[in-house]
């Protein structure tokens, strides 16, 4: 196997966490379209629930096949600011448009109802906005370091920065709208998207700034490979492809439960958006105690060994969801929620942890094995697959609710029991299915680590 050309110095401290800090944008930016979305065309533009989830899903297919793409553009960009980083300014101001535009529609399409072509072409720009800043800003730590310790800190600050935003998106943003006039008022919608859209544009140009200066290694000649030599030489690095139909599995069951939570709140249990906050901070403040719990264990396991823990767990805590009841008390509820957002948290922060620092590992052993440097290859697959995943999500809850006869016209807790089963199956059949497949591929994942001068799988 070939060595790696160059050993990158240790990342300075302001480097971790400027880079990290960009996660904040992203997930808020992916969770409060995943949230809210699927809701917003059905409940407040009035679309057939199964149309609004094929156009959500074929907006981000075509956002799934851009990232390859995107990948090959920024390993062969130069620039006086590097491969990556200009993508990093592009993406930034794209995002921060295109996600109030999202949640504007109602005034873009005002007096005649959206036709789909017209909603097509602003999910799409919020797609590819995505897409422009991610892909360059996940390749940025590959060329960081190669040491596992220090990518585990790298990916930490990551995780952390993650949760904040996720919380933002998933549970702030509806507690938000709800504030704002409520979960089918156009105008809450719509402030909130340009609160959002601020919020976005701001921590996707931390990175953009903090990474000035970070190490890149020098760009070698490569040698000239067809794209079916490309896709053969990764389809051979079988930890690679085991590695991503787990995420694959995963990012499936993140998309259904997030984009079916506000229905379960609303539809199944009764409540308000404003209940989603307590599920919220549980999960993001275990996830935020668990990661340096589980970053001392990685000094002992293997990163395998920490997903296989985290994804049977989260199996096991989404049927958790079968035991709420809208005739619980709120005090009872939202003791549940606390509960299960610790439960889940407690998982969740090992798959966060350790698979990001496996997915770099997999990239590391690609140039070990073939002697090529392609970052952003593997990078741009990896979203490719994560868009799959997410994909699925909005197809699935679209399909099931206009299978079960969920009706616009109504408001959410009038909705037929039918319904109600519907969003049931979506926030607990699937979900757990989903991370079985996880653990499945998992299991299969055999990349040794070197643990305490041992080698472990």
């Amino acid at each position: 196997m070939n060595p790696p050309s160059a050993t990158p110095p240790p990342v300075p401290f302001a480097q971790r966490l400027t880079w990290g800090a960009g996660s904040l944008a992203t997930i808020s930016y992916l969770n409060v379209f995943t949230a809210l979305a699927l809701y917003y065309l059905t409940l407040v533009l009035k679309m057939d629930p199964a149309l609004a989830g094929l156009l959500i899903t074929l907006a981000r297919l075509i956002d799934a096949f851009s990232d390859p793409l995107m990948g090959w553009v920024t390993d062969h960009t130069h620039t006086p600011m590097g491969r990556r980083r200009p993508y990093l300014l592009l993406g930034a101001v794209i995002c921060g448009a295109s996600l109030p535009a999202v949640f504007s529609m109602h005034s873009l399409f005002e007096g005649m109802p959206p036709a789909w072509g017209a909603v097509m072409i602003v999910l799409v720009f919020y797609s590819l906005g995505f897409t422009i800043f991610n892909v360059p800003y996940l390749t940025i730590p590959v060329e960081m370091t190669r040491n596992r310790i220090q990518r585990l800190s790298l990916m930490s600050y990551r995780s952390a920065f993650m949760m904040v935003g996720a919380m933002l998106g998933a549970a702030g943003a509806p507690a938000l709208v709800e504030v704002l006039g409520g979960d089918t008022d156009p105008g809450a919608y719509q402030t909130m998207g340009l609160m959002f859209g601020a919020l976005v544009i701001v921590f996707m140009l931390i990175p953009f700034f903090g990474t000035r200066g970070a190490y890149a290694a020098p760009l070698e000649q490569q040698p000239s490979l067809s794209l079916w030599q490309q896709v053969r030489t990764v389809a051979a690095n079988r930890p690679f492809v085991l590695l991503i139909g787990a995420k694959c599995t995963q990012f499936v069951a993140l998309a259904v439960t997030g984009g079916t939570s506000v229905f379960m709140f609303t539809v199944v249990l009764k409540q308000p958006f404003t209940l989603l906050p307590w599920l919220a901070l549980a999960s993001t403040f275990t996830i935020l105690a668990g990661i340096p719990f589980w970053k001392w264990c990685g000094r002992f396991m293997t990163k395998r060994r920490g997903v296989l823990i985290g994804a049977a767990g989260e199996a096991l805590a989404s049927l958790t969801w079968l035991l709420a009841s809208p005739d619980w008390t709120r005090e009872t509820l939202i003791l549940f929620l606390v509960a299960r957002g610790i439960v889940g948290g407690f998982f969740g922060s090992a798959i966060l942890l350790y698979s990001q620092a496996m997915w770099l590992d997999t990239i590391d052993y690609d140039q070990e094995r073939t002697g090529l440097r392609r970052e952003g290859l593997y990078t741009s697959v990896y979203v490719f697959v994560e868009r799959l995943g997410y994909s699925a999500g909005p197809l699935l809850v679209g399909l099931f609710l206009g299978a079960s006869g969920f009706n616009p016209d109504l408001a959410p807790e009038n909705q037929p029991a039918s319904a109600v089963t519907a969003v049931l199956i979506c926030m607990v059949a699937i979900p757990t299915i989903a991370q079985l497949g996880m653990l499945f591929f998992v299991w299969l994942y055999r990349l040794p680590e070197i643990i305490d001068g041992k080698t472990k799988i």
